[in-house]
């Protein structure tokens, strides 16, 4: 696949921790669920060195007001209000030794990713250096583990009430778009977020609930979120609009795509970054385009 974002999209799923397993025992609940897990000890007073495991926490770090806590980020986070921070890996591949490196007294991981392995050997060096640190777990798996973390996260970093805040905000807007869409005709769309192969968001991904509350109907089906889906599937599927997610894949290559019917036609709308894919701020904020994209003429 060529997209990076579609080659973590595919292994997200897969990544989460088994219930039981020790020492990251997963009770299969997201954020908003109660499903957040300490690993090690929670500060006994706010933390001043945070490193974020995923560009979405990073994101909900700079919108609470904390970016002078921010000591390490992913290669992936894009903030220029991050741009100077060391890099501690990928989000599938963090690299232990860094994060320990940079005395951190909190970590902050959003469990939707394959950096399991990865995380269990930094709780084990935590756990074995002069200065142990916890790592909280956060599951987000729906929008609502999006306003959770939101919380949690205030809440980690002794502003309780600046998480309520923030998990209210995203709320607002995502209720005021719900709001919007409801009051138009749903549209029938398919999401693509990788090309070769064809990668769309299916049942249970964020995306198919972002389009829910922006006023559309997800057409592909099927058991997984993020599946490899059939071109001959997606033709017969014949979508009124197809969202071009694939944001790092030149936009001409959409034409690979000619045989579904919108796509000929030129009913594509390409999302510029991927923004909507990121649970936290950003996810939200572009909920308000997706609407805009999928409902052009309620902007008229």
């Amino acid at each position: 696949m060529t997209s990076r974002l579609a080659a973590l999209l595919l292994c997200a799923a897969a990544a989460l921790p088994a219930r039981g397993e020790e020492p990251l025992a997963w009770s299969g609940k997201g954020a908003a669920e109660g499903g957040a897990l300490w690993i090690g000890n929670r500060p006994a007073r706010p933390p001043q060195r945070v490193i974020t495991l995923a560009p979405s926490l990073t994101d909900l770090l700079v919108a609470l007001g904390a970016r002078d806590r921010l000591v390490g980020v992913t290669r992936l986070d894009d903030d220029p209000a991050v741009a100077s921070l060391p890099r501690v890996g990928g989000f599938l591949d963090p690299n232990p030794e860094a994060v320990l490196g940079l005395q951190p007294d909190l970590v902050l991981w959003v469990t939707d990713g394959g950096a399991l392995p990865a995380v269990r050997r930094l709780a084990e060096l935590s756990r074995a250096s002069r200065r142990p640190f916890p790592i909280l777990a956060i599951p987000i798996v729906t929008v609502a583990d999006v306003y959770a973390s939101a919380r949690l996260v205030g809440d980690a970093l002794g502003d309780a009430a600046g998480g309520e805040r923030l998990a209210a905000q995203l709320r607002a807007t995502a209720d005021r778009v719900q709001r919007q869409a409801a009051t138009l005709p749903p549209k029938r769309v398919l999401f693509v977020v990788g090309r070769e192969p064809l990668v769309v968001a299916g049942p249970g991904s964020f995306a198919d609930e972002l389009l829910r509350l922006a006023g559309a109907r997800n057409v592909a089906t099927g058991p997984r979120p993020w599946p490899v889906y059939p071109l001959e599937r997606a033709v017969v599927d014949d979508p009124d609009l197809v969202i071009d997610a694939a944001a790092r894949e030149p936009p001409e290559g959409i034409q690979r795509l000619a045989a579904i019917p919108a796509v000929r036609r030129g009913a594509v709308a390409r999302l510029p970054d991927d923004g909507l894919l990121r649970p936290g701020p950003r996810m939200i904020a572009g909920l308000e385009r997706l609407f805009r994209l999928v409902h052009p003429e309620a902007a008229r």
